[in-house]
């Protein structure tokens, strides 16, 4: 029976090693992870990675300039996103969608007269984009810039008169 017992008690104590040095090595792996990330990387990360190596093979494209805005966005680097939103729209100046990308990242960084400048840009080379005149005078009217934002709307109206938000914006002039 004492044979028992001091084997037992031998056993125990094994046990109890062993499970510590399970625990300790969890512990060590949850804090090296904690301190020094998981070693993976993200689905931004990815993204990021190879809108740099799209831009990098074809540097004249603006759909891969657009590409990599998003993907900066999406690491929220709104500064280089911006930069890249820029280039996308120096290399093609009348598509709307691109300026509209910058516009809305300018917006997000509460730059709101480098948006306002973005638009009145556009506008000026492409007068005819009720829409540009539409959300230039928005921004226009929230920045507290009420010529410009009263001109802008009257543009819309003038080029979209059949628009669904037409009267909505007949109002907004009316309230200026």
């Amino acid at each position: 029976m004492l044979l028992d017992q001091k084997r037992t008690k031998r056993m125990v104590q094994i046990v109890a090693i062993l499970t510590s040095l399970a625990f300790g090595g969890v512990i060590l792996v949850v804090m090296g992870l904690i301190f020094f990330g998981g070693g993976g990387q993200t689905q931004a990360d990815v993204l990021l990675a190879e809108a740099r190596e799209r831009v990098e093979q074809e540097p004249r494209s603006a759909d891969a300039w657009e590409q990599l805005a998003s993907a900066f966005a999406g690491t929220e680097e709104f500064d280089q996103a911006i930069e890249a939103a820029e280039r996308s729209v120096e290399l093609e100046p009348d598509n709307f969608r691109r300026l509209q990308t910058l516009v809305s990242l300018q917006v997000r960084q509460n730059d709101t007269e480098g948006a306002i400048a973005a638009l009145q840009g556009f506008t000026t080379r492409n007068s005819d984009n009720g829409e540009a005149f539409l959300q230039l005078g928005q921004l226009a009217e929230e920045a507290g810039r009420t010529p410009l934002a009263r001109l802008s709307y009257q543009a819309f109206l003038r080029l979209e008169p059949d628009d669904p938000n037409a009267d909505f914006i007949q109002q907004r002039l009316d309230d200026l």
